[in-house]
């Protein structure tokens, strides 16, 4: 058996960008975006970054002008990921401009950020956050800084995209999942055999990291102490490492990577293969190498 990457990981490392959002560019109209409170339109202009339209926040007096996209964008937890677009004042008289990424529709915001930039311009923005530990939805927010009616403010090109890339960040509180039997021909495969135990940095719940690369090789977090309750009795044939909130079906975007264990010259191994029911597992080191050639 072998250390096999899934179609996810493989296509993760060489690059993907893709814009989670619905409609952030505002080409045609303003579907996939629901109005909160305010006045939000879209605005079919030549002065749009690109494309043909914008979205104007009018502020109504008693409250800023917001609106949010809809339905929520699904996330990974405790993943990295970057927000982009652009934003303008549009006139000196104009008023600074807000964003808001929050858990849920309009509120319990994970990042927010307020603009004042010169009138007249547009002006690219890039933020990048990580979402919380069960966090799996996210709503975005777009308003005016204000509550003066009739105020006004621009944003276009909005773009949301997984900024995840090294296997560190991909791998950032994620587990290790020891099964019997034979290692499946894909990660991208459901698990064969039985779930034997679950690694986690503390032993019951939280998931793993790993420490900063050094030669080529990235390791366990020294801090942490990788363990699990053994929740079955059998041999250990194989284990998959997965990035959090993987449900183990087939997939071809889950990031995985499975391995085979033994006593000794495997991907992972282990003191003895002989797993008992209720007995604590405990994987003192693990280091993923990239190979120079």
């Amino acid at each position: 058996m072998a250390l096999r990457l899934s179609t996810g990981l493989r296509n993760k490392i060489l690059g993907i960008n893709t814009n989670l959002l619905t409609n952030g560019d505002f080409g045609i109209d303003f579907s996939g975006w629901t109005q909160l409170t305010g006045t939000t339109q879209r605005v079919a202009s030549t002065g749009a970054v690109s494309g043909t339209g914008y979205a104007e926040c009018v502020n109504a007096g008693s409250a800023s002008a917001k609106f949010t996209n809809s339905p929520a964008v699904t996330v990974k937890s405790n993943r990295l990921y970057k927000l982009t677009y652009y934003y303008q004042k549009p006139t000196s008289s104009g008023v600074a401009g807000m964003v808001s990424v929050g858990s849920t529709s309009g509120g319990t915001e994970v990042i927010s950020v307020v603009h004042n930039d010169t009138a007249g311009s547009w002006v690219k923005k890039e933020y990048t956050f990580r979402t919380g530990a069960s966090q799996t939805a996210l709503y975005l927010s777009f308003q005016t800084n204000t509550a003066v009616a009739s105020d006004k403010c621009w944003f276009d090109q909005i773009s949301l995209t997984d900024a995840a890339a090294s296997l560190q960040e991909i791998f950032y509180k994620g587990f290790i999942q020891i099964f019997s039997g034979s290692q499946p021909a894909s990660p991208d495969s459901v698990p064969s055999g039985t779930l034997l135990c679950t690694i986690y940095s503390d032993g019951t719940s939280a998931g793993l990291s790993f420490d900063d690369a050094a030669s080529g090789t990235i390791a366990k977090a020294a801090a942490e102490t990788w363990s699990g309750t053994a929740a079955a009795t059998a041999t250990a044939g194989w284990f998959r490492l997965t990035a959090p909130g993987d449900s183990g079906a087939l997939s071809t975007t889950e990031e995985r990577i499975d391995g085979s264990v033994a006593t000794s010259g495997s991907q992972l191994n282990m003191s003895s293969t002989s797993i008992t029911s209720g007995a604590v597992q405990t994987i003192s080191t693990f280091t993923i190498t990239m190979p120079s050639e």
